[in-house]
């Protein structure tokens, strides 16, 4: 292809006058490219190039039905794909996906390195509702990294009352095998009480047993300075990027499988952009004060109820017997971490144990608790009873009432009777 100078040239002698010969014996270019360039423009049409095709293109309308439902994640958008066929790299993919990720505001903040085993920081997130219990709950998810190491963990629950924040704390211990030196959040009603005017915090008193326990030192972050703990806040920004679009799942309990699966798998064994390294790698290396060889805390819901006259105290909805002798008292209540509801006297002598029951107006009786009343003091049975068996043998609640069945053809004499 001749270059735009030289077409230039043949058109600008052209237009002074020269004939097409002597244009072709002054330029060295035969009379038909001459006449081909005279007709033509100075710049050439571009010759339109046929796309290759790429090993991208048969994945290209699951990868758009993703990003409709909110994922953008090229790492996890490659591991689907990866285990649907595809054989290519990942730059293609992230060319694909780049002009249709929404743009993001850069904020700029200075990073805070700690040393190994130093810091954990800890924080909450709300992902929407969730039905659980035949109760329609807000879920949340809490969040704890490690500092150094950049170890994720993460566990979601439909509470974030004191019980359910310190039961984060355990169950992460335990998923990191040790125990930082300090454990930093936001002013958390949980953990702090007030701050007062010179900056004192006033401490929530068992999450100071429960520190002073695992022997870590709580911090709290200065009001409005949230971005203290920027790296728990990543994660959770990596959460709703990487494990929480397009997800399904059955119940909280499937929720919380599939959380510990991608934490195994993909959080913390991927490369950290920060870090460079593998969290799990770094992980032995942050030197935790170990965890083993003592008793968990005792993170159980405690509350006080009253019982009623019929022996029957209220507790999520439902209904759980308590021995005749500690009918209309109050009551302590104690929900554990296994399931199991734990009745005691004021004085802390359990009186009665229950499995908790799902669901609202459900009846859990024991018939030992009726023992000496007689029949007319139990309390009548419904359809969501549920009798503890071999408890009391020899003692059956009492039958509903009986009704008297009388046939269709007595109504309608009635009606036909009637004035």
């Amino acid at each position: 292809m001749l270059q735009v100078e030289t077409r230039f040239m043949i058109k600008d002698l052209h237009r002074k006058g020269l004939s097409v010969s002597e244009i072709a014996r002054r330029t060295g270019h035969d009379r038909k490219t001459v006449r081909r360039v005279i007709a033509g423009p100075v710049l050439p049409t571009p010759a339109v190039r046929r796309r290759k095709p790429r090993k991208l293109d048969p994945y290209v309308p699951y990868l758009e039905r993703r990003m409709a439902e909110g994922v953008f994640n090229v790492p996890r958008l490659l591991r689907e794909i990866r285990s649907q066929g595809y054989t290519g790299g990942v730059t293609q993919l992230r060319l694909f996906i780049q002009p249709h990720r929404p743009a993001r505001a850069s904020v700029a903040t200075l990073r805070f390195e700690t040393e190994p085993g130093e810091q954990a920081q800890v924080d909450w997130a709300h992902f929407g509702f969730i039905e659980h219990e035949g109760r329609r709950h807000r879920l949340y998810a809490f969040l704890m990294t490690l500092g150094w190491s950049r170890t994720l963990y993460l566990e979601f629950t439909t509470s974030t009352a004191e019980t359910w924040f310190l039961r984060g704390h355990l169950h992460a211990f335990h998923y990191f095998g040790g125990i930082p030196r300090e454990v930093l959040h936001d002013n958390l009603k949980t953990a702090v009480l007030e701050r007062q005017p010179g900056g004192e915090i006033r401490w929530q008193p068992r999450y100071l047993d429960f520190a002073h326990y695992y022997g870590f030192t709580p911090r709290a972050c200065q009001p409005y300075r949230a971005q203290t703990k920027g790296k728990v806040e990543s994660g959770i920004r990596y959460v709703r990027s990487s494990f929480w679009p397009g997800l399904h799942f059955s119940d909280l309990a499937d929720l919380n499988r599939q959380a510990l699966t991608w934490l195994d798998s993909v959080a913390n064994q991927r490369q950290h952009g920060t870090t460079g390294e593998v969290p799990f790698a770094r992980l032995p290396l942050e030197h935790l004060q170990p965890i083993l060889g003592r008793p968990d805390y005792d993170t159980s819901w405690l509350t006080s109820r009253k019982s009623s006259r019929d022996c029957l105290l209220s507790y999520g909805g439902n209904y759980y017997s308590v021995p005749a002798t500690h009918a209309n008292q109050v009551l302590l209540v104690r929900e554990l971490e296994s399931g199991e509801l734990v009745i005691c006297a004021a004085d802390g002598t359990e009186v009665a144990r229950h499995a908790l029951v799902s669901g609202s107006g459900q009846r859990t009786i024991i018939p030992a608790h009726y023992e000496n009343l007689s029949p007319r003091s139990l309390p009548p049975r419904s359809a969501g009873a549920r009798q503890e068996p071999g408890l009391w043998p020899g003692l059956e609640l009492p039958p509903g009432p009986a009704v008297e069945v009388r046939p269709l053809s007595w109504y309608q004499q009635l009606v036909e009777v009637a004035p």
